[in-house]
């Protein structure tokens, strides 16, 4: 094989590296030892800039770190932080400009002049920078060290060039899905927190209590200072309102200038930089609103202010919240109307009873080999776990597992919108990314209406072919138990943004053979976070362990010993959130 002909199938596995994997952090040394088969400098560095400061950059070459654990926080800096004034002329010129830049001979370069020891040092007498260009900012570089033997081609350079720019393809695929995974994570906080807090509005009615934990949440899932929660009452005779300050400060009124920015003609909007003095007595340097509706009248709104900077995705989620606090003031209303709690009781059952209706319907034999079952037991008030399945022909059968966020009525009114438009859009499309996309249009406006959002994973079972294709809406990935008894953790199964957040969120999926699985489970929240008297939750680890223990005993022993194991866990009969498991697996 010619050398440009190893240089261009190198190049193809370097390509399906970065496309195949969220994670750059996994893989960059991977990218690294392909490029260096290809040319000869006696080693590559990778630097970072965090967030575009450009005071620092983060030495990730794998001789520092050592080893990346697979599990590392999203939110954490990797690398080695290093003063970036520190380094020679000629980077800091290679990242001004934007531009590669090639010294041959440190000895001889004026711009390397304070790099001369550290040169004789490590050894290389040549250095070629090449940035990490996204959206025409530097987000970092590589750096390739020569020794007296290397000399780098034009066809070379060339070819480093193309690596840099599928790095930066995989630092903009790994930027984008560390952003998706923190807001999911923003909403599930955020909506079990107020799920809790209007459970115990609704059982003591401390109005001031609910509006003091929501003006902290508010606060919170925008990165906030300051906020202020104004409602007026159905007939506006009375205003109430609460405020916050994160700095634990006297607590600023921000009431003057919310009743001005909620004048506002927009439901929601945000500005960062605000240049015009909004008020006298409160600094303002940007805010974040939102308003909220009762019916058809706006009833008061959420502000927030002075944040860094506020984006789309903080305004997505102030808009859930607003809805939330909607629905909970309904309730509020409601009980302060003394609706009985008997018929509430009643209600619930009937919808609970519904729901396991729809969902039975699931349990199924694909073919001689698989087949596809679950096990629910709902919370003691309605949940929005479901799932439900749909054969579309004599070898394929789609399906759907959904948790959807959102106050237990309005959940279950949610599971039946999506039971309707999964099934019909199962049978007009062939993909499980097609079905997801079109199944977020058609329910965004009745999911924005009501202030609620689900996470999901779409399936499409193909016994013929041995396959399922996958679509992921901010769901946790399957757990995949191989035929040995083993795991499979190479799953590529990447997430979207979750339903009803994004009107023209795009879904993809992604399709695995399952010759070699014997066993594909799905699962919501409700078994993870389920607590044990020390307050230790059960986990993933836990459930792993369980399935690569159980996966070959019949599904009725499954779901039995499940229940035990759950119950010596927790010491309890009753949960308070739903635990929903599906599992494909073999007969």
């Amino acid at each position: 094989m010619t050398s440009d002909n190893y240089k261009m199938k190198n190049l193809v596995d370097i390509s399906t590296m970065v496309t195949e994997s969220t994670d750059f952090f996994s893989i960059k040394d991977r990218i690294i030892d392909k490029m260096l088969e290809v040319v000869h400098p006696t080693k590559a560095c990778v630097n970072l800039f965090y967030k575009n400061n450009y005071e620092h950059a983060y030495l990730v070459c794998s001789e520092t770190l050592e080893y990346v654990p697979k599990v590392f926080p999203i939110t954490n800096m990797r690398g080695v932080k290093i003063d970036f004034s520190t380094y020679p002329k000629y980077i800091h010129e290679a990242v001004k400009e934007r531009k590669i830049v090639y010294v041959k001979n440190i000895f001889e370069d004026d711009r390397a002049e304070e790099e001369r020891d550290l040169a004789k040092l490590e050894g290389y007498i040549g250095r070629a920078i090449f940035p990490f260009i996204i959206n025409n900012t530097v987000v970092g570089f590589m750096t390739c060290f020569l020794d007296e033997d290397d000399f780098l081609t034009e066809q070379d350079i060339d070819f480093i060039s193309s690596v840099a720019s599928l790095i930066s393809l995989s630092i903009e695929i790994t930027t984008k899905n560390n952003n998706t995974q923190i807001l999911v994570r923003k909403l599930r906080g955020a909506i079990s927190s107020i799920n809790q807090a209007t459970k115990r509005l609704y059982l003591n009615n401390n109005i001031n209590g609910f509006l003091e934990h929501l003006s902290r949440q508010a606060c919170s899932i925008t990165n906030s200072k300051e906020s202020v929660i104004v409602i007026d009452d159905v007939n506006n005779n009375n205003r109430m309102f609460n405020c916050y300050n994160s700095e634990q400060k006297k607590k600023s009124n921000l009431y003057p200038v919310a009743n001005k920015i909620l004048k506002k003609e927009s439901m929601g909007s945000y500005l960062n930089n605000v240049k015009d003095k909004i008020s006298s007595t409160v600094r303002i340097d940007s805010y974040i609103y939102y308003k909220l509706k009762n019916k058809n009248e706006i009833v008061g709104g959420i502000v927030c202010a002075n944040s860094q900077n506020y984006t789309d995705d903080d305004l997505n989620i102030l808009s859930i919240l607003a809805k939330q606090v909607s629905v909970a003031m309904q309730l509020y209303e409601y009980n302060t109307q003394e609706v009985k709690h008997k018929v509430l009781a009643n209600e619930l059952n009937i919808l609970n009873k519904q729901q396991k209706l729809i969902m039975d319907k699931g349990k199924m034999e694909l073919n001689e080999g698989k087949e596809l079952y679950f096990y629910h037991r709902a919370a003691k008030v309605v949940g929005g776990d479901f799932y439900y399945a749909v054969k579309i022909d004599k070898n394929k059968v789609a399906y759907i597992v959904a948790d959807v966020m959102g106050h237990g009525i309005v959940s279950n009114y949610v599971v039946a919108m999506l039971k309707g438009a999964f099934k019909v859009l199962s049978y007009q499309y062939k993909t499980s990314g097609d079905i997801m996309t079109n199944l977020n249009k058609i329910l965004y406006d009745e999911f924005d209406k009501m202030g609620v959002f689900t996470t999901c994973l779409v399936c499409i079972v193909d016994t013929k072919e041995n396959t399922i294709d996958i679509s992921n809406a901010g769901h946790y990935s399957p757990i995949i138990v191989k035929k040995d008894g083993s795991l499979e953790k190479s799953l590529n199964c990447k997430k979207g943004i979750p339903l009803g957040v994004i009107e023209d969120a795009n879904y993809l999926g992604n399709v695995h053979k399952i010759n070699n699985y014997s066993m594909i489970c799905m699962y919501t929240d409700g078994i993870l976070e389920l607590k044990n008297k020390d307050k230790e939750e059960y986990g993933i680890a836990r459930f792993e362990k369980f399935l690569q223990d159980n996966f070959k005993l019949d599904q009725k022993e499954i779901v039995e010993n499940l229940k035990l194991e759950l119950k010596e866990f927790s010491a309890k009969d009753s949960y308070d959130d739903d635990i929903l498991v599906v599992m494909l697996k073999d007969r």
